[in-house]
Protein backbone atom coordinates (compact mmCIF):
# COMPACT_ATOMS: atom_id res chain seq x y z
CA UNK A 1 0.00 0.00 0.00
CA UNK A 2 1.29 3.54 -0.96
CA UNK A 3 1.38 6.13 1.03
CA UNK A 4 -0.79 8.89 0.82
CA UNK A 5 0.32 12.38 1.33
CA UNK A 6 -3.11 13.70 1.46
CA UNK A 7 -3.74 11.65 4.25
CA UNK A 8 -1.74 12.88 6.67
CA UNK A 9 -1.13 16.74 5.76
CA UNK A 10 -2.68 17.95 8.51
CA UNK A 11 -0.74 15.96 10.97
CA UNK A 12 2.28 16.83 9.23
CA UNK A 13 1.61 20.81 9.17
CA UNK A 14 0.78 20.20 12.91
CA UNK A 15 4.09 18.55 13.80
CA UNK A 16 6.12 21.03 11.52
CA UNK A 17 4.36 24.08 12.93
CA UNK A 18 2.66 25.59 9.27
CA UNK A 19 -0.10 27.58 9.83
CA UNK A 20 -2.32 28.43 7.45
CA UNK A 21 -3.32 32.37 8.18
CA UNK A 22 -3.51 35.67 6.06
CA UNK A 23 -4.62 36.37 2.51
CA UNK A 24 -2.60 34.23 -0.11
CA UNK A 25 0.39 36.41 -2.43
CA UNK A 26 -1.36 35.66 -5.64
CA UNK A 27 -4.34 37.40 -4.87
CA UNK A 28 -2.66 40.14 -3.07
CA UNK A 29 -0.85 40.66 -6.37
CA UNK A 30 -4.39 40.18 -8.89
CA UNK A 31 -5.68 42.66 -6.02
CA UNK A 32 -2.52 45.47 -6.56
CA UNK A 33 -2.31 44.71 -10.46
CA UNK A 34 -5.97 45.19 -10.51
CA UNK A 35 -5.96 48.36 -9.00
CA UNK A 36 -2.62 49.46 -10.95
CA UNK A 37 -4.15 49.04 -14.53
CA UNK A 38 -8.10 50.58 -13.27
CA UNK A 39 -5.77 53.63 -12.03
CA UNK A 40 -4.00 53.55 -15.78
CA UNK A 41 -7.54 53.28 -17.62
CA UNK A 42 -9.09 55.89 -15.86
CA UNK A 43 -6.52 58.33 -17.03
CA UNK A 44 -5.17 57.46 -20.45
CA UNK A 45 -8.91 56.38 -21.80
CA UNK A 46 -10.79 59.99 -21.54
CA UNK A 47 -7.53 61.57 -23.53
CA UNK A 48 -7.90 58.80 -25.78
CA UNK A 49 -11.49 59.36 -26.46
CA UNK A 50 -11.27 62.74 -27.00
CA UNK A 51 -8.09 62.59 -29.00
CA UNK A 52 -10.12 59.66 -31.40
CA UNK A 53 -13.03 62.17 -31.39
CA UNK A 54 -11.18 65.38 -32.04
CA UNK A 55 -8.80 63.07 -35.05
CA UNK A 56 -10.63 64.60 -37.97
CA UNK A 57 -11.46 68.10 -36.76
CA UNK A 58 -10.38 72.06 -38.58
CA UNK A 59 -11.29 75.11 -37.79
CA UNK A 60 -11.78 77.63 -40.23
CA UNK A 61 -11.83 81.26 -38.78
CA UNK A 62 -13.60 84.01 -41.29
CA UNK A 63 -14.22 87.46 -41.64
CA UNK A 64 -16.36 89.15 -43.53
CA UNK A 65 -14.65 91.69 -46.30
CA UNK A 66 -16.57 94.62 -44.97
CA UNK A 67 -15.74 94.93 -41.39
CA UNK A 68 -19.22 94.51 -40.43
CA UNK A 69 -20.69 91.86 -37.89
CA UNK A 70 -21.89 88.70 -39.49
CA UNK A 71 -25.92 88.25 -39.71
CA UNK A 72 -27.06 86.31 -36.96
CA UNK A 73 -29.22 84.70 -39.64
CA UNK A 74 -26.44 82.84 -41.73
CA UNK A 75 -24.98 81.41 -38.56
CA UNK A 76 -27.48 78.78 -38.17
CA UNK A 77 -27.37 78.13 -41.70
CA UNK A 78 -23.72 77.46 -41.57
CA UNK A 79 -24.29 75.03 -38.89
CA UNK A 80 -26.52 73.07 -40.64
CA UNK A 81 -23.90 71.96 -43.20
CA UNK A 82 -22.82 68.95 -43.44
CA UNK A 83 -19.42 68.44 -41.73
CA UNK A 84 -20.51 71.27 -39.60
CA UNK A 85 -19.66 70.62 -35.92
CA UNK A 86 -19.89 73.88 -34.24
CA UNK A 87 -20.05 77.81 -35.33
CA UNK A 88 -18.98 79.92 -32.95
CA UNK A 89 -18.76 84.21 -33.51
CA UNK A 90 -15.64 86.32 -31.44
CA UNK A 91 -17.07 88.72 -28.52
CA UNK A 92 -17.55 91.75 -31.47
CA UNK A 93 -19.10 89.25 -33.58
CA UNK A 94 -16.44 90.36 -36.68
CA UNK A 95 -15.34 86.52 -36.51
CA UNK A 96 -16.82 83.27 -36.61
CA UNK A 97 -15.08 80.17 -36.53
CA UNK A 98 -16.28 77.34 -38.15
CA UNK A 99 -15.32 73.76 -36.77
CA UNK A 100 -15.80 71.08 -39.14
CA UNK A 101 -14.95 67.59 -40.16
CA UNK A 102 -12.42 67.45 -42.94
CA UNK A 103 -13.25 64.24 -43.95
CA UNK A 104 -16.76 65.25 -45.21
CA UNK A 105 -16.08 68.66 -45.88
CA UNK A 106 -13.63 71.41 -46.75
CA UNK A 107 -13.33 75.02 -46.65
CA UNK A 108 -13.67 75.08 -50.22
CA UNK A 109 -17.51 73.95 -49.54
CA UNK A 110 -17.28 76.79 -46.70
CA UNK A 111 -15.99 79.54 -48.94
CA UNK A 112 -18.65 78.25 -51.83
CA UNK A 113 -21.75 78.66 -48.85
CA UNK A 114 -20.86 82.20 -48.06
CA UNK A 115 -20.91 83.24 -51.86
CA UNK A 116 -23.68 81.80 -52.19
CA UNK A 117 -25.43 83.72 -49.67
CA UNK A 118 -23.94 86.92 -51.14
CA UNK A 119 -21.31 87.04 -48.41
CA UNK A 120 -17.68 88.17 -48.77
CA UNK A 121 -16.27 85.72 -46.31
CA UNK A 122 -12.40 85.93 -45.95
CA UNK A 123 -10.51 82.98 -44.41
CA UNK A 124 -8.04 84.40 -41.77
CA UNK A 125 -6.71 80.78 -40.58
CA UNK A 126 -6.80 77.06 -41.16
CA UNK A 127 -5.84 75.16 -38.09
CA UNK A 128 -6.31 71.96 -36.50
CA UNK A 129 -8.97 71.70 -33.82
CA UNK A 130 -6.96 69.97 -31.41
CA UNK A 131 -4.10 72.46 -31.78
CA UNK A 132 -6.49 75.48 -31.38
CA UNK A 133 -7.90 74.29 -28.43
CA UNK A 134 -4.49 73.77 -26.94
CA UNK A 135 -4.16 77.78 -27.81
CA UNK A 136 -7.09 78.72 -25.91
CA UNK A 137 -5.91 77.16 -23.06
CA UNK A 138 -2.62 78.87 -23.12
CA UNK A 139 -4.09 82.56 -23.66
CA UNK A 140 -6.26 81.47 -20.66
CA UNK A 141 -3.66 80.71 -18.16
CA UNK A 142 -1.51 84.17 -19.41
CA UNK A 143 -4.99 86.05 -19.35
CA UNK A 144 -5.32 84.58 -15.53
CA UNK A 145 -1.64 85.51 -14.70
Amino acid sequence: MTYDLEKYRDKREKVLGVKKRGVNFGTIAALVSFVIIMGLGVVVIPKSVAFFNNLHLDDAIYKLRSAETWPQEVIPKVNTLPGVKNVITDSGGARIVVTFDRSITDTSKLTNFFKHQGLQAVMLNKVSHSQRLKTLKKEAEFENL
